[in-house]
């Protein structure tokens, strides 16, 4: 039996382009206009000030997709990309975008998700645009075969071939011929992820999982502004609970200030050496970790607590209410809550204010110039401690 083709996809197949113009940004990193109906149109490497010509690859009644056929008229605003492969690698979206209406952009972006959750905002937003809008990455992961090396498409496992990357620490880029070199006494497709060290060095892992040297922040220099943000806020001689804390990137800085810390991630290396007699990892998830130190009852008689929670991208996902359900019964008074993916910590910052904490700071990092992500913080206190 012939299998027919859905009408849907039929009619994107044999639809003619569309001319719109791209009126904003979304948060998703493409440009956003509406057709000739008012239905929203989704335009990736697009920004405002562009009329451009447009196929459409998805498409319901409310929006739809589609990509550049051809760029009509350009925004006056628009930069010339300083990647040759960009557009075609899968790593930047918004190298066209000059760098100041890229950071507007990801803050108006926070402002607007927490306004979606009816989160009421401080007086003021501590910002921290990128001071260096290139070479900042201290990890890459690149793929590689026989005389190529370089990175996936978007969304494909297609190589993309580079001879350096614009966003790559110089000193990565300055090994890249030699690690094309090795690569190619592979027979087969190979990885390799280059971490540059804070000591200038430069380590190679070939064929691992990602990340398996470990997670560190892909920008050192705007860690570092994260870092001092926290520790400004984190109460002296109050014990820390940092949750989801890796190895410790943001709880180690405190040590000397805090009577007591425990740093719990899945991740954390069983062996893992303690950098003070006070400070404690776990290797554990945490909501499970939380529940046991709920039923043991002995956290809860050192209250109050400062919790710093750093969860993954998608935030505390269906966990969230449990999460800050055990931090309050726990006797956390202090919260800073970190986000590299806005709407799902826009949720998780609701959770804790319908918990009873209120929101009383708020700051945006951006720590992937060239790219729609952008890093959240906020700081929130209980008005009564428990303890």
């Amino acid at each position: 039996m012939k299998r027919r083709t859905p009408k849907n996809q039929h009619s994107l197949h044999n639809s003619r382009p569309i001319i719109i113009d791209i009126i904003d940004l979304s948060r998703s990193g493409a440009g956003f206009g509406r057709d000739e109906n008012g239905r929203a149109i989704f335009v990736p490497f697009t920004m405002p000030g562009d009329t451009v010509k447009v196929k459409l690859t998805k498409a319901k009644s409310k929006f739809a997709e589609g990509y550049i056929v051809d760029i009509i008229t350009p925004s006056p605003q628009r930069v010339k990309p300083a990647c040759d492969v960009f557009t075609k690698c899968g790593g930047c979206q918004w190298q066209h975008i000059p760098y100041a209406h890229q950071w507007e952009t990801k803050k108006q972006g926070v402002i607007n998700s927490l306004g979606l959750n009816g989160i009421k905002l401080p007086a003021e937003i501590d910002e921290f645009p990128a001071e260096n809008e290139w070479h900042y990455r201290n990890r890459i992961q690149l793929r590689g075969f026989k005389d190529e090396i370089g990175f996936y498409e978007s969304q494909s496992n297609k190589l993309v071939a580079i001879e350096k990357c614009e966003i790559a620490h110089a000193k990565i880029n300055e090994i890249l011929e030699n690690i094309k070199q090795q690569g190619k006494t592979f027979n087969k497709p190979y990885k390799v992820e280059l971490n540059l060290a804070l000591d200038g060095s430069v380590s190679q892992t070939w064929n691992d999982e990602h990340a398996s040297s470990g997670f560190r922040q892909v920008n050192d220099d705007q860690n570092e502004k994260l870092k001092k943000w926290i520790a400004e806020l984190v109460p002296d001689n109050q014990p820390l609970l940092d949750l989801f804390g890796g190895a410790g990137n943001l709880s180690i800085p405190l040590i000397d200030r805090l009577p007591e810390i425990h740093c719990v991630d899945s991740s954390v290396p069983n062996k893992a050496e303690q950098p003070a007699a006070h400070f404690h990892f776990h290797c554990s998830s945490v909501e499970p970790w939380l529940n046991n130190q709920v039923a043991a009852k002995k956290l809860a008689k050192k209250a109050p607590w400062t919790a710093l929670i750093d969860p993954p991208r998608d935030g505390l996902d269906k966990s969230g209410e449990t999460v800050t359900t055990y931090l309050k019964q726990l006797g956390v008074d202090t919260v800073v809550i970190v986000g590299c993916k806005t709407d799902p910590w826009s949720r998780d910052v609701g959770h804790l204010i319908a918990q009873g904490w209120q929101l009383e700071k708020l700051a945006v990092f951006d720590f992937f110039p060239q790219t729609f992500h952008v890093e959240s913080a906020a700081y929130l206190v209980r008005p009564q401690k428990i303890r």
